[in-house]
């Protein structure tokens, strides 16, 4: 039986995900790396470090400045802009009238997660909220989920994680978790070879996907 939830961010909650990665371009080619948005696109799901230790090692010499310098591109592009995704907001009353514990596991940083789920009027349904900065190893490894399931209380086993790109379904897999996949990343092909236990495309949907496996009447 399952008894908690737990949501990726970028992608999942809030539509930011060519927001996120778009807010590496000016950061990177200011330091001259010649990147177009794909090659960024495929680090959707990790965590930041991961994009810029890829570009160290390819040779750029890149100071740890580069992160707040990201982090301002992204705010400044997303406020007043970012929105989340229709049906969200009413899959989440539902679980907070049903008393199911709900938290965050991202890969995002603190400040980034904070800021997106208040800029799409939703934080006040998330007591707990853990970043990838929090653990030793991102996704795909499990520690993330892990860490949220020990904040709530809930053993791995019984917690669902609502994901949308391949690490995160991986990680939520190698937690012992059930992973559900949301296409607003990926087509649904690619979200059932990474592992996905179900697949949605709209809220609505997962409304319902939630109810039967939390056994919500």
């Amino acid at each position: 039986m399952y008894t908690a939830v737990i949501w990726d961010c970028d992608g999942v909650l809030v539509d930011s995900e060519k927001l996120s990665c778009s807010a590496w371009l000016p950061v990177l080619r200011r330091r001259g790396i010649d990147v177009e948005l794909s090659d960024i696109e495929v680090f959707i799901g990790r965590s930041d470090p991961s994009v810029v230790e890829h570009y160290r090692q390819a040779g750029h010499d890149l100071g740890d400045d580069i992160f707040a310098e990201r982090e301002q591109v992204y705010y400044d592009s997303a406020r007043g802009t970012l929105d989340t995704f229709d049906g969200l907001i009413q899959t989440l009353q539902m679980l907070r009238e049903a008393g199911v514990p709900i938290a965050v596991g991202s890969s995002g940083g603190h400040s980034r997660i904070q800021f997106s789920i208040r800029e799409v009027g939703i934080a006040d349904y998330f007591d707990i909220i853990c970043s990838a900065a929090d653990v030793e190893h991102g996704k795909p490894a499990p520690d993330l989920f892990l860490l949220a399931a020990e904040q709530l209380g809930v053993p791995a086993h019984q917690c669902i994680v609502i994901e949308d790109s391949i690490p995160g379904l991986e990680a939520a897999l190698a937690a012992g978790m059930l992973p559900l996949g949301f296409t607003s990343s990926h087509p649904t092909d690619v979200l059932e070879r990474a592992g996905a236990g179900q697949i949605f495309g709209q809220y609505t949907e997962l409304t319902e996907i939630l109810r039967k496996n939390l056994q919500i009447t």
